[in-house]
């Protein structure tokens, strides 16, 4: 996890200068957007690897490949709250527009995104150290869909 720890960092640390720049002018210039979405999409794939590694070492009888499932079968098992949740199924849906509607993306959203600072949960989720009782621990081995 220190890895994880260290690419959340260098990643937060990006997206935090963006922040100041995007509240500072207003706007980003297409060099920046770039260096905003790039930084995004690694916080955002490294947070989904980062729950499945979490139900593989739990030995969750399933794991899924979609990260939005990844953090739905967390929240079902109570893994994460309800704030951290919705968080991360926010990121999910960015990160899908992002490469997926890339010609259509607005990019008002990542203005937003980048001044709210909403990327900051991500980060969280990521420097976070799991730690869980033996309750939940039973819970993710005993998980069925």
């Amino acid at each position: 996890m220190n890895k994880t720890n260290e690419i959340a960092g260098e990643e937060k640390k990006v997206l935090d200068e963006l922040s100041d720049a995007c509240l500072n002018k207003g706007s980003l210039d297409p060099i920046q957007l770039r260096a905003a979405k790039n930084s995004l999409q690694v916080l955002i794939e490294n947070a989904i690897g980062k729950g499945k590694q979490i139900l593989k070492h739990y030995n969750c009888p399933v794991v899924p490949i979609r990260g939005r499932d990844v953090f739905n079968f967390m929240h079902e098992m109570g893994l994460i709250s309800r704030e951290t949740y919705t968080a991360l199924i926010k990121a999910v849906g960015l990160r899908n527009a992002m490469i997926h509607d890339y010609m259509d993306f607005d990019n008002e959203i990542l203005a937003r995104v980048l001044k709210e600072k909403a990327y900051s949960a991500i980060h969280e989720f990521l420097t976070e150290e799991p730690s869980y009782n033996d309750t939940l621990k039973r819970r993710i081995e005993n998980f069925n869909i």
